[in-house]
């Protein structure tokens, strides 16, 4: 059995975008870094019987994900394929502003993808004199996570 380590580069966050009339799973390009962090409330159950340590039980999960990206504008061809700033911030600023959301572990067959639905809550554009302008974004998850297998 191996334990292989996985490249920062093979995290990816994709966003199920309709597609020429077909909702498909679209990587985010672009992106240079991720989080994907999971909470679990706990609630006390000391008693009498406890002795000198507090005791706890889990109690709801939720969980949000976020990145930054570099802007880049997708244009003919290239804008089925990708999932850029501009279409993030379309997505929050829309009446139904939740998307579907996956995280990937990986690149390989057999990683585990984790994949929810989510509010974008916060957007943020930054431009600098040097370098590619980014974005930065923070969704809060709504409902469960469900995991799968890479194919």
């Amino acid at each position: 059995m191996a334990l292989d380590k996985i490249p920062g580069r093979d995290i990816g966050v994709s966003i199920e975008k309709d597609v020429q009339g077909a909702l498909t799973d679209v990587l985010v390009g672009c992106i240079t870094d991720s989080t994907f962090d999971v909470d679990t409330e706990t609630e006390e159950a000391t008693c009498i019987a406890s002795g000198q340590f507090r005791e706890f039980i889990g109690g709801q999960t939720g969980w949000t994900m976020g990145g930054t990206l570099n802007v880049r504008q997708a244009t003919g061809a290239d804008k089925d394929d990708n999932v850029t700033a501009e279409d993030l911030l379309d997505i929050q600023l829309s009446v139904n502003n939740k998307i579907k959301i996956r995280y990937r572990l990986g690149s390989k067959t057999g990683n585990a993808w984790y994949t929810g639905e989510g509010i974008i809550t916060k957007s943020s554009f930054k431009g600098q004199l040097k370098g590619i302008a980014t974005y930065a974004l923070s969704v809060q998850g709504s409902g469960p996570l469900v995991k799968s297998f890479a194919p």
